[in-house]
């Protein structure tokens, strides 16, 4: 178990190296600003694991597959947005050259906005009958579509040239095309792979724990699917480039809220029980302390940093609730 664990690690950080490099080659080529490249291109790619989990869950059908779908995705976004925000936070705090974090105010405004509005959305109308979920589902992938085009209209290219690519082992040249595609898929592979062994290795310990599956589901699962963006942040803003570590963490939970959203909404009861709730509320509250924060572009390490109490709490809470109920 602990070889795999690290095999799982390992794969995971190779693949965050791969991708955060191959991303910025991809901006680069397609005259994408830093804002439009973390907040769609890194987002879709590093969510990639955490939207298989629920769909793999649902697809499965079974025992407790609605528990841990309904449970990642609203763990995710909880993760992501707490303890993704808070790593990120230190990683700013340990960069000498800049203790803040810097990012258009209109990126930190568009991510989180949409966030707080699919997400709550999704909240509101949980005690409504399957149709209106159905109806929502589909305004969520509408929102989404929207949040795209505004994300593309306002993104301008910085021209600055990435690092060299890493397949092609250091040239200086301008890559082609096909050699970062090459790099993003072998990336990605890496992603879904080492998640995938994370969350295996991860709940056999959770199972000897007897944690509850929506609690395996909240807590658990998130912690690697959502490796992948706190990685890759970290690795942005080590290199100084605030716009796409900020645009992966509230890119990904943009693309949360809307695309997992509808696969909750649509395909599973989304009656959510006390500790999702919770959870879900925490959330909301997560992101609407980030919002105020960075309402004008500029937060401080240890602004983000807090962002991860909500988190650290329900955790704690959750964790020793569960390991004190006795096994059947």
């Amino acid at each position: 178990m602990v070889f795999l664990f690290i095999v799982s690690v390992v794969a995971i950080v190779a693949g965050a190296e791969l991708f955060t490099n191959a991303v910025e080659w991809a901006g680069f080529l397609l005259e994408l600003g830093t804002g439009a490249t973390g907040s769609l291109l890194a987002a879709l790619g590093t969510s990639l694991p955490e939207t298989i989990v629920p769909i793999v869950a649902i697809a499965a059908a079974r025992p407790h597959s609605t528990a841990i779908a309904t449970g990642a995705v609203l763990g995710s976004s909880f993760m992501l947005l707490g303890l993704g925000a808070a790593i990120t936070g230190v990683a700013v705090m340990l960069r000498r050259s800049q203790p803040a974090l810097s990012v258009p105010k209109s990126q930190s405004r568009l991510d989180l906005g949409v966030f707080l509005g699919a997400f709550s959305g999704s909240l509101v109308i949980m005690p409504f009958d399957h149709v209106i979920h159905v109806i929502w589902g589909f305004c969520l992938i509408v929102l989404y579509a929207v949040y795209v085009g505004v994300t593309l209209k306002k993104s301008t290219s910085t021209g600055g040239m990435p690092e060299p690519l890493h397949v092609t082992f250091h040239r200086g040249e301008k890559p082609h095309w096909s050699l970062v595609t090459l790099q993003l898929l072998l990336s990605v592979a890496c992603l879904v792979a080492g998640s995938d062994i994370f969350v295996a290795q991860i709940g056999i310990v959770a199972g000897r724990l007897h944690v509850d599956p929506l609690v395996l589901a909240l807590v658990v699962i998130p912690l690697a699917t959502e490796f992948p963006e706190t990685l890759n942040s970290v690795l942005w803003v080590r290199s100084g480039s605030d716009g796409l570590a900020f645009g992966n963490v509230a890119g990904s939970a943009a693309f949360q809220s809307c695309i997992l959203g509808f696969v909750a909404v649509v395909f599973t009861p989304w009656h959510l029980p006390d500790a999702a709730v919770v959870s879900a509320v925490l959330t909301v509250v997560t992101a609407g302390y980030l919002l105020f924060g960075l309402w004008n572009g500029h937060g401080r390490g240890r602004y983000l940093v807090m962002a991860a109490l909500p988190w650290v709490v329900f955790v704690v809470f959750e964790m020793v609730a569960a390991v004190s109920v006795p096994a059947r």
